[in-house]
Protein backbone atom coordinates (compact mmCIF):
# COMPACT_ATOMS: atom_id res chain seq x y z
CA UNK A 1 0.00 0.00 0.00
CA UNK A 2 1.28 3.47 -1.02
CA UNK A 3 1.47 6.49 1.65
CA UNK A 4 -1.93 8.09 2.15
CA UNK A 5 -3.28 10.25 4.92
CA UNK A 6 -7.00 10.92 5.22
CA UNK A 7 -8.43 13.77 7.63
CA UNK A 8 -11.14 11.47 9.13
CA UNK A 9 -12.15 14.11 11.53
CA UNK A 10 -12.37 17.58 13.10
CA UNK A 11 -13.67 19.51 15.77
CA UNK A 12 -16.46 21.99 15.06
CA UNK A 13 -18.93 24.18 17.15
CA UNK A 14 -22.08 22.17 18.27
CA UNK A 15 -24.46 25.02 18.81
CA UNK A 16 -23.27 27.16 15.65
CA UNK A 17 -22.32 24.63 12.86
CA UNK A 18 -19.38 25.36 10.69
CA UNK A 19 -17.17 23.67 8.56
CA UNK A 20 -13.93 24.29 10.09
CA UNK A 21 -12.59 24.23 13.45
CA UNK A 22 -11.27 27.60 13.17
CA UNK A 23 -13.93 29.39 14.13
CA UNK A 24 -13.79 28.30 17.44
CA UNK A 25 -10.01 29.45 17.79
CA UNK A 26 -11.06 32.37 16.68
CA UNK A 27 -13.70 33.17 19.42
CA UNK A 28 -11.82 31.52 21.89
CA UNK A 29 -8.82 33.90 21.18
CA UNK A 30 -11.24 36.77 21.44
CA UNK A 31 -12.12 36.16 25.11
CA UNK A 32 -9.18 37.83 26.81
CA UNK A 33 -9.95 40.95 24.95
CA UNK A 34 -13.68 41.16 24.49
CA UNK A 35 -16.02 41.10 27.46
CA UNK A 36 -19.14 39.10 25.54
CA UNK A 37 -19.76 36.00 26.86
CA UNK A 38 -17.96 33.08 25.16
CA UNK A 39 -20.84 31.48 23.76
CA UNK A 40 -21.69 34.45 21.45
CA UNK A 41 -18.14 34.91 20.52
CA UNK A 42 -18.56 31.85 19.07
CA UNK A 43 -22.32 32.24 17.22
CA UNK A 44 -20.05 35.47 15.41
CA UNK A 45 -17.22 33.57 14.33
CA UNK A 46 -19.60 30.96 12.93
CA UNK A 47 -21.57 33.79 11.15
CA UNK A 48 -18.56 35.01 10.16
CA UNK A 49 -15.69 32.62 8.78
CA UNK A 50 -13.67 35.08 6.80
CA UNK A 51 -13.65 37.36 9.23
CA UNK A 52 -12.55 34.42 11.79
CA UNK A 53 -9.70 33.27 9.57
CA UNK A 54 -8.16 36.91 9.38
CA UNK A 55 -8.51 36.73 13.18
CA UNK A 56 -6.49 33.93 13.64
CA UNK A 57 -3.79 34.87 11.17
CA UNK A 58 -3.36 38.10 12.31
CA UNK A 59 -2.96 36.53 15.71
CA UNK A 60 -0.86 33.74 15.14
CA UNK A 61 1.68 35.41 12.62
CA UNK A 62 1.62 39.18 14.05
CA UNK A 63 1.21 38.48 17.78
CA UNK A 64 2.59 35.00 18.02
CA UNK A 65 -0.09 33.51 20.32
CA UNK A 66 0.48 30.03 18.48
CA UNK A 67 -1.80 28.95 21.43
CA UNK A 68 -5.09 29.94 19.79
CA UNK A 69 -4.17 26.92 17.57
CA UNK A 70 -4.59 24.30 19.72
CA UNK A 71 -8.58 24.93 20.35
CA UNK A 72 -8.26 23.16 16.46
CA UNK A 73 -8.03 19.27 16.99
CA UNK A 74 -7.56 16.61 14.24
CA UNK A 75 -8.00 13.18 13.72
CA UNK A 76 -6.37 11.27 10.82
CA UNK A 77 -6.13 7.98 9.37
CA UNK A 78 -1.85 7.35 8.01
CA UNK A 79 -1.94 4.48 5.94
CA UNK A 80 1.03 2.68 4.22
CA UNK A 81 3.90 4.69 6.13
CA UNK A 82 6.87 2.31 7.01
CA UNK A 83 8.53 1.39 10.05
CA UNK A 84 10.98 3.70 9.60
CA UNK A 85 9.03 6.60 8.82
CA UNK A 86 6.55 5.80 11.68
CA UNK A 87 9.65 6.84 14.05
CA UNK A 88 10.02 10.13 13.05
CA UNK A 89 6.94 10.67 13.19
CA UNK A 90 5.74 9.42 16.47
CA UNK A 91 8.90 11.30 17.55
CA UNK A 92 6.51 14.40 18.39
CA UNK A 93 5.20 14.39 22.07
CA UNK A 94 1.79 16.17 22.01
CA UNK A 95 -0.15 13.88 19.45
CA UNK A 96 -1.72 10.82 20.08
CA UNK A 97 -1.10 7.37 17.95
CA UNK A 98 -2.40 3.93 18.13
CA UNK A 99 -0.68 2.11 15.16
CA UNK A 100 -1.29 -0.99 14.02
CA UNK A 101 0.95 -3.54 16.10
CA UNK A 102 3.38 -6.37 14.47
CA UNK A 103 3.24 -8.16 18.14
CA UNK A 104 -0.58 -8.73 17.91
CA UNK A 105 -1.03 -8.82 14.25
CA UNK A 106 0.23 -11.61 11.48
CA UNK A 107 2.51 -9.08 8.88
CA UNK A 108 1.68 -8.97 5.40
CA UNK A 109 4.14 -8.33 2.44
CA UNK A 110 3.83 -5.28 2.14
CA UNK A 111 6.81 -2.56 2.17
CA UNK A 112 7.76 1.20 1.28
CA UNK A 113 10.40 0.85 -1.72
CA UNK A 114 12.45 4.29 -0.84
CA UNK A 115 13.61 6.37 -3.77
CA UNK A 116 17.27 6.74 -4.45
CA UNK A 117 17.72 3.02 -4.52
CA UNK A 118 20.31 2.44 -7.03
CA UNK A 119 19.68 -1.06 -7.11
CA UNK A 120 15.58 -2.14 -6.57
CA UNK A 121 15.91 -5.46 -7.87
CA UNK A 122 18.40 -5.80 -5.21
CA UNK A 123 16.34 -4.59 -2.34
CA UNK A 124 13.06 -5.90 -3.56
CA UNK A 125 14.85 -9.65 -3.26
CA UNK A 126 16.25 -8.71 -0.11
CA UNK A 127 12.91 -7.53 1.43
CA UNK A 128 11.01 -10.62 0.04
CA UNK A 129 13.91 -12.57 1.81
CA UNK A 130 13.28 -11.17 5.14
CA UNK A 131 9.23 -11.74 4.79
CA UNK A 132 9.98 -15.59 3.87
CA UNK A 133 12.22 -15.86 7.02
CA UNK A 134 9.43 -14.19 8.74
CA UNK A 135 6.75 -16.66 7.52
CA UNK A 136 9.31 -19.31 8.48
CA UNK A 137 10.31 -18.55 11.84
CA UNK A 138 6.63 -17.99 12.78
CA UNK A 139 5.41 -21.61 11.31
CA UNK A 140 8.70 -23.23 13.07
CA UNK A 141 7.84 -21.30 16.33
CA UNK A 142 4.51 -22.22 16.48
CA UNK A 143 5.58 -26.33 15.38
CA UNK A 144 7.71 -26.20 18.44
CA UNK A 145 5.31 -25.65 21.05
CA UNK A 146 5.43 -21.86 21.19
CA UNK A 147 1.89 -20.13 21.57
CA UNK A 148 0.97 -18.28 18.68
CA UNK A 149 0.94 -14.92 20.01
CA UNK A 150 4.53 -15.40 21.45
CA UNK A 151 5.39 -16.98 17.51
CA UNK A 152 4.28 -13.16 16.05
CA UNK A 153 5.79 -11.34 18.92
CA UNK A 154 9.28 -12.75 17.98
CA UNK A 155 9.00 -13.74 14.26
CA UNK A 156 8.84 -10.05 13.82
CA UNK A 157 12.13 -9.74 14.63
CA UNK A 158 12.85 -10.48 11.16
CA UNK A 159 10.67 -7.86 9.82
CA UNK A 160 12.32 -5.09 7.73
CA UNK A 161 12.17 -1.66 8.84
CA UNK A 162 10.72 -0.94 5.53
CA UNK A 163 7.42 -2.98 6.08
CA UNK A 164 4.44 -0.88 5.99
CA UNK A 165 2.35 0.33 8.81
CA UNK A 166 -1.21 2.37 9.76
CA UNK A 167 -2.17 4.37 12.54
CA UNK A 168 -5.05 7.13 13.71
CA UNK A 169 -3.24 10.31 14.63
CA UNK A 170 -5.10 13.01 16.77
CA UNK A 171 -3.15 16.32 17.10
CA UNK A 172 -3.99 20.12 17.56
CA UNK A 173 -3.10 21.96 14.68
CA UNK A 174 -0.48 24.02 16.60
CA UNK A 175 1.73 20.88 16.34
CA UNK A 176 0.65 19.20 13.67
CA UNK A 177 1.85 22.63 12.06
CA UNK A 178 5.06 22.10 14.16
CA UNK A 179 5.06 18.49 12.76
CA UNK A 180 4.91 19.61 9.19
CA UNK A 181 7.35 22.30 9.45
CA UNK A 182 10.07 19.70 10.76
CA UNK A 183 9.43 16.81 9.41
CA UNK A 184 9.62 19.00 5.83
CA UNK A 185 13.57 19.35 6.84
CA UNK A 186 13.86 14.93 7.07
CA UNK A 187 16.85 13.38 5.24
CA UNK A 188 14.25 10.87 4.31
CA UNK A 189 11.90 11.38 1.25
CA UNK A 190 9.37 9.14 2.54
CA UNK A 191 8.76 11.22 5.75
CA UNK A 192 8.99 14.62 3.91
CA UNK A 193 6.21 13.40 1.68
CA UNK A 194 4.36 12.54 4.68
CA UNK A 195 4.55 16.30 5.34
CA UNK A 196 2.80 17.13 2.48
CA UNK A 197 0.57 14.75 2.67
CA UNK A 198 -0.58 16.13 6.29
CA UNK A 199 -0.83 19.38 4.98
CA UNK A 200 -2.76 18.84 1.51
CA UNK A 201 -5.18 17.17 3.85
CA UNK A 202 -5.58 19.72 6.75
CA UNK A 203 -4.60 22.84 4.91
CA UNK A 204 -7.90 23.61 3.02
CA UNK A 205 -10.31 22.69 6.55
CA UNK A 206 -7.99 25.34 8.83
CA UNK A 207 -5.76 27.49 6.36
CA UNK A 208 -5.73 30.37 8.82
CA UNK A 209 -3.81 27.64 11.50
CA UNK A 210 -1.51 26.58 9.00
CA UNK A 211 1.00 29.57 8.18
CA UNK A 212 4.70 28.56 9.54
CA UNK A 213 5.09 24.99 7.54
CA UNK A 214 8.19 26.03 5.48
CA UNK A 215 11.10 24.57 7.27
CA UNK A 216 13.73 26.28 8.87
CA UNK A 217 18.07 25.42 9.37
CA UNK A 218 16.97 24.89 12.77
CA UNK A 219 14.50 22.08 11.83
CA UNK A 220 16.98 20.56 9.94
CA UNK A 221 19.55 20.60 12.84
CA UNK A 222 17.00 19.09 14.68
CA UNK A 223 17.30 15.52 13.17
CA UNK A 224 20.78 15.54 13.30
CA UNK A 225 22.19 12.06 14.84
CA UNK A 226 25.66 11.24 16.18
CA UNK A 227 27.59 8.09 15.67
CA UNK A 228 26.84 5.20 18.14
CA UNK A 229 29.12 5.02 21.29
CA UNK A 230 30.32 0.82 20.22
CA UNK A 231 31.53 -1.51 22.81
CA UNK A 232 29.09 0.55 25.27
CA UNK A 233 27.19 -1.66 28.04
CA UNK A 234 23.39 -2.40 27.14
CA UNK A 235 22.16 0.34 29.77
CA UNK A 236 24.45 2.30 31.11
CA UNK A 237 23.55 5.53 33.64
CA UNK A 238 25.09 8.28 32.94
CA UNK A 239 23.58 10.93 35.72
CA UNK A 240 21.35 10.24 38.55
CA UNK A 241 20.39 12.44 40.91
CA UNK A 242 20.02 11.24 44.87
CA UNK A 243 17.17 11.69 46.87
CA UNK A 244 18.09 15.14 47.99
CA UNK A 245 16.27 17.00 45.63
CA UNK A 246 12.65 15.53 46.44
CA UNK A 247 13.40 14.76 50.05
CA UNK A 248 13.99 18.78 50.40
CA UNK A 249 10.23 19.16 49.43
CA UNK A 250 8.74 16.73 51.76
CA UNK A 251 11.33 18.59 54.31
CA UNK A 252 9.09 21.84 53.38
CA UNK A 253 5.93 20.57 53.59
CA UNK A 254 5.92 18.22 56.66
CA UNK A 255 9.00 19.68 58.23
CA UNK A 256 12.49 18.04 59.35
CA UNK A 257 12.27 14.38 59.88
CA UNK A 258 14.24 10.95 59.26
CA UNK A 259 14.27 10.92 55.66
CA UNK A 260 12.37 7.76 55.33
CA UNK A 261 9.71 8.38 57.51
CA UNK A 262 9.01 11.10 54.92
CA UNK A 263 8.94 9.46 52.16
CA UNK A 264 6.31 6.82 53.95
CA UNK A 265 4.02 9.65 54.62
CA UNK A 266 4.50 10.71 50.80
CA UNK A 267 3.73 7.11 49.92
CA UNK A 268 1.15 6.58 52.74
CA UNK A 269 -1.97 7.12 49.98
CA UNK A 270 -0.58 6.22 46.89
CA UNK A 271 -2.09 3.95 44.53
CA UNK A 272 -0.99 0.93 41.33
CA UNK A 273 -2.85 3.81 39.18
CA UNK A 274 -1.66 6.89 40.18
CA UNK A 275 0.70 9.54 39.71
CA UNK A 276 3.03 10.76 41.84
CA UNK A 277 2.68 14.82 42.88
CA UNK A 278 5.34 16.68 40.15
CA UNK A 279 7.77 17.21 43.24
CA UNK A 280 9.21 13.63 41.80
CA UNK A 281 10.16 15.56 38.62
CA UNK A 282 12.53 17.37 40.74
CA UNK A 283 14.58 14.15 40.32
CA UNK A 284 16.37 13.10 37.12
CA UNK A 285 18.18 10.30 35.89
CA UNK A 286 20.10 9.90 32.27
CA UNK A 287 20.65 6.48 30.64
CA UNK A 288 22.56 5.14 27.60
CA UNK A 289 20.59 2.24 26.02
CA UNK A 290 21.54 0.28 23.45
CA UNK A 291 18.21 -1.70 22.28
CA UNK A 292 16.54 -3.19 19.21
CA UNK A 293 14.46 -1.95 16.78
CA UNK A 294 11.41 -3.82 18.49
CA UNK A 295 12.53 -2.52 21.94
CA UNK A 296 12.68 0.97 20.56
CA UNK A 297 9.37 0.67 18.95
CA UNK A 298 8.03 0.42 22.97
CA UNK A 299 10.14 3.24 24.41
CA UNK A 300 9.29 5.74 21.68
CA UNK A 301 6.02 5.79 23.51
CA UNK A 302 6.87 7.52 26.40
CA UNK A 303 7.40 10.96 24.65
CA UNK A 304 7.50 13.30 28.05
CA UNK A 305 11.32 12.33 28.54
CA UNK A 306 13.60 13.33 26.40
CA UNK A 307 15.17 11.06 24.12
CA UNK A 308 18.09 11.28 21.90
CA UNK A 309 18.38 8.32 19.34
CA UNK A 310 21.74 7.62 17.40
CA UNK A 311 21.38 6.55 13.95
CA UNK A 312 20.92 2.52 13.27
CA UNK A 313 24.35 0.53 12.61
CA UNK A 314 25.03 -2.72 11.89
CA UNK A 315 27.93 -2.91 13.91
CA UNK A 316 25.68 -2.42 17.55
CA UNK A 317 24.66 -6.16 16.78
CA UNK A 318 20.95 -7.22 16.74
CA UNK A 319 19.17 -8.69 19.68
CA UNK A 320 17.92 -12.39 19.41
CA UNK A 321 14.68 -13.46 20.87
CA UNK A 322 15.47 -16.35 23.55
CA UNK A 323 12.27 -18.44 22.17
CA UNK A 324 14.48 -18.78 18.57
CA UNK A 325 17.59 -20.10 20.87
CA UNK A 326 15.42 -22.06 22.94
CA UNK A 327 13.98 -23.92 19.92
CA UNK A 328 17.16 -23.57 18.07
CA UNK A 329 16.72 -21.46 15.52
CA UNK A 330 19.28 -19.11 16.14
CA UNK A 331 21.35 -19.86 13.35
CA UNK A 332 18.60 -19.17 11.14
CA UNK A 333 17.69 -16.55 12.80
CA UNK A 334 21.27 -14.79 12.59
CA UNK A 335 21.83 -15.93 8.65
CA UNK A 336 19.15 -13.83 7.60
CA UNK A 337 19.67 -10.74 9.81
CA UNK A 338 23.30 -10.90 9.21
CA UNK A 339 22.51 -11.06 5.23
CA UNK A 340 19.70 -8.41 5.34
CA UNK A 341 22.75 -5.75 7.56
CA UNK A 342 25.25 -6.45 4.63
CA UNK A 343 22.21 -5.71 2.28
CA UNK A 344 21.20 -2.58 4.04
CA UNK A 345 25.18 -1.24 4.31
CA UNK A 346 25.65 -2.20 0.40
CA UNK A 347 22.61 -0.52 -0.78
CA UNK A 348 23.24 2.43 1.97
CA UNK A 349 19.72 2.17 3.36
CA UNK A 350 18.36 1.26 6.56
CA UNK A 351 15.06 0.05 5.67
CA UNK A 352 16.97 -3.12 4.74
CA UNK A 353 17.28 -3.60 8.90
CA UNK A 354 15.69 -5.53 10.66
CA UNK A 355 13.49 -5.19 14.17
CA UNK A 356 16.28 -6.98 15.62
CA UNK A 357 18.69 -4.38 14.39
CA UNK A 358 20.17 -2.37 17.51
CA UNK A 359 20.79 1.87 18.06
CA UNK A 360 21.62 3.52 20.97
CA UNK A 361 19.10 6.26 22.50
CA UNK A 362 20.31 8.79 25.49
CA UNK A 363 17.28 9.11 27.59
CA UNK A 364 16.30 11.82 30.51
CA UNK A 365 13.72 11.13 32.76
CA UNK A 366 12.03 12.96 35.24
CA UNK A 367 11.04 10.54 38.82
CA UNK A 368 7.33 10.88 37.63
CA UNK A 369 7.87 9.61 34.19
CA UNK A 370 9.95 7.23 35.26
CA UNK A 371 7.43 5.75 37.76
CA UNK A 372 4.97 5.85 35.11
CA UNK A 373 7.55 3.81 32.56
CA UNK A 374 8.40 1.52 35.10
CA UNK A 375 4.63 0.96 35.89
CA UNK A 376 4.43 -0.14 32.10
CA UNK A 377 7.84 -1.60 31.39
CA UNK A 378 8.77 -3.44 34.33
CA UNK A 379 5.06 -5.38 34.59
CA UNK A 380 4.87 -8.96 33.81
CA UNK A 381 2.52 -8.74 31.13
CA UNK A 382 5.12 -6.32 28.97
CA UNK A 383 6.88 -7.31 25.77
CA UNK A 384 10.10 -9.47 26.80
CA UNK A 385 12.66 -7.02 25.45
CA UNK A 386 11.71 -3.71 27.17
CA UNK A 387 10.57 -5.63 30.17
CA UNK A 388 14.49 -6.69 30.73
CA UNK A 389 15.73 -2.79 29.48
CA UNK A 390 13.19 -1.45 32.44
CA UNK A 391 14.65 -3.58 34.73
CA UNK A 392 18.08 -2.22 34.13
CA UNK A 393 17.36 0.98 34.24
CA UNK A 394 15.75 0.48 37.87
CA UNK A 395 17.87 -1.14 39.33
CA UNK A 396 20.72 1.23 38.20
CA UNK A 397 19.02 4.18 39.73
CA UNK A 398 17.49 2.83 42.56
CA UNK A 399 20.55 2.30 44.05
CA UNK A 400 21.33 5.80 43.61
CA UNK A 401 18.24 7.29 44.52
CA UNK A 402 16.34 3.98 46.76
CA UNK A 403 13.98 6.25 48.50
CA UNK A 404 12.79 8.14 45.40
CA UNK A 405 12.18 5.03 43.41
CA UNK A 406 10.82 3.17 46.04
CA UNK A 407 7.89 2.77 44.74
CA UNK A 408 8.78 2.22 40.80
CA UNK A 409 7.86 -1.05 39.91
CA UNK A 410 5.53 -2.64 37.43
CA UNK A 411 2.27 -3.15 37.85
CA UNK A 412 2.21 -7.06 38.67
CA UNK A 413 4.80 -6.20 41.20
CA UNK A 414 2.90 -3.71 43.20
CA UNK A 415 1.19 -5.57 45.48
CA UNK A 416 5.02 -7.11 46.58
CA UNK A 417 6.47 -3.56 46.58
CA UNK A 418 3.54 -1.82 48.34
CA UNK A 419 2.12 -4.46 50.69
CA UNK A 420 -0.91 -2.58 49.36
CA UNK A 421 -3.63 -4.72 47.69
CA UNK A 422 -3.90 -4.59 43.91
CA UNK A 423 -6.97 -3.24 42.66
Amino acid sequence: MSLKVILAGFNTDRENPASTPETLSAAYARISRDPSPVNELRAVSAREVETARESNRRIVFEYGHGSVAEHAVFNLDVLGVSRLAVEALQSFRLASFTEKSQRYIRIGEDWHLPSGIDDTEAFTAAVRELFEAYDQLLGDLAGAGFERGTAREDARYLLPLATTSQMGMTVNARELEHMIRRLRAHPLAEVRALADALFAVVAPVAPSLMLFTNPSAMDGFAHLQPEPLFGAKEVELLHCDGDERVLSWLERVFGHDDPRRLFKMAYENLDVHDALPRAWELFRADFSITLSATAYAQLKRHRMCTQLASAYDTGLGFTIPPSVREAGFEDTFTKAVKSAGAAADRLGSHYLLTNAHRRQVMVSMNGREFHHFCRLRDDAHAQWDIRGLAGQMLSLATGRAPQTLSMACGKSRWGEVSGKPVP
